[in-house]
């Protein structure tokens, strides 16, 4: 572990805050990596690109890309959802949401700075939310809602999948919060905050089972979620400040670890690495970090003080080993270095501007 001052840690942390993510596991394989994105999510939307130079900390890339969409909202998590920015399965495209003009922007990662590629409609309306699994992407489009796939050819072009495979109605609600695909690729989970629903679907390359599991939550409100390394869901539910962790398999989804407390009031966006899971939550300035067991199991590890009361979403990198989080109220980017034992080390951060509204955090 990195052996620097604690008290210096502390004291470097509370100049930051904490925000905005995507719920990836670092897994392995050959892709691009070390790029950070972040969304405007304002009227004409923008993402921002940085980097990690030699040195290992975080600097601009010097440009905000258009996504030739609009954003929408004007106060910290308009889009009341986790992961309306995301990166390809390679790492190559990322991909951002425009829920003001109901459609997906795509970008090329190659070097430091974004290109834009193509733009296409969401085949619904609000979109809020978007996984990807290899070269496939699917939407949760929050009202009407529905899932709608799409896949990316290697021009950076979005390519609806057949309806019957890859649209699936949603029963009504503007409340759905995430979808997610697990690192498998074998499961799509969507979670409904107030009904405390976790909603999963089979996925068979890039098919969707007709008809989908679902299940209560042990805690409630099921706000945002992230897979482990074994493809377990692991669930942050605001309205009880609990984690939960879940299973998934064709008997169902069944609970491992049931609503653990994580001493933090309303956590909305939950993150992981694999061995460990980060909530954050805009009433708190804490990071509590969460360690997994092999089998699932949670356990509480620490709290980790960074000195803020608005932070949104956060991201973890491929590799598993960095954590960014974002204040749209400071505009600043955190940059922490997660150690094997959990702990965090804040390594520097990067100030910009992206505005009250700004959404949607990836990193590769």
């Amino acid at each position: 572990m990195n052996k620097r001052d604690s008290a210096s840690v502390v004291a470097l942390g509370l100049a930051l805050l904490p925000l905005l993510a995507n719920a990836s596991c670092g897994c392995g394989g050959k892709r691009q990596t070390g790029g950070v994105f972040v969304m405007t999510n304002a009227n004409r939307n923008t993402v921002a690109s940085f980097h990690v130079n030699e040195s290992g900390t975080l600097v601009s890339s010097g440009n905000a890309e258009s996504t030739q969409g609009k954003g929408f909202g004007s106060s910290s998590n308009p889009l009341s959802s986790q992961g309306a920015l995301t990166v390809s399965g390679d790492g190559r495209w990322l991909v951002a949401l425009n829920a003001g003009s109901n459609e997906i922007s795509i970008f090329n990662t190659s070097g430091n700075k974004l290109t834009f590629s193509s733009k296409s409609g969401s085949k619904g309306q609000f979109p809020s939310s978007v996984a990807a699994s290899g070269n496939r992407i699917f939407v949760l489009n929050k009202k009407s809602p529905n899932i709608t796939g799409f896949s990316i050819n290697k021009n950076g072009e979005l390519e609806a999948i057949d309806t019957d495979k890859a649209v699936r109605p949603l029963a009504p609600s503007t409340n759905y919060s995430q979808i997610g695909i697990s690192p498998n690729g074998k499961w799509l989970v969507v979670s409904n905050e107030p009904s405390s629903l976790l909603i999963a679907y089979a996925l068979n390359g890039d098919t969707l089972a007709k008809e989908s599991l679902t299940l209560e939550t042990s805690g409630n409100g099921p706000s945002a979620f992230a897979f482990d390394k074994h493809n377990n869901l692991i669930v942050a539910e605001s309205m009880s400040g609990t984690v939960s962790s879940y299973s998934l398999s064709g008997d169902g989804i069944k609970v491992i670890t049931a609503a653990l407390p994580i001493e933090q009031k309303m956590p909305r966006w939950i993150v992981c690495n694999g061995s460990f899971a980060y909530t954050s939550a805009m009433s708190s300035g804490a990071f509590p970090a969460i360690s997994i067991a092999d089998d699932g199991q949670l356990t509480l590890v620490n709290r980790y003080y960074a000195g803020s009361n608005d932070v949104t979403e956060l991201a973890v990198n491929y590799a598993g080993d960095n954590l960014y989080t974002f204040s749209p109220k400071t505009n600043i980017i955190s940059h922490f270095h997660i150690e094997t034992d959990g702990t965090l080390t804040y390594v520097d951060n990067v100030l910009s501007y992206f505005g009250p509204s700004a959404q949607g955090i990836a990193a590769n």
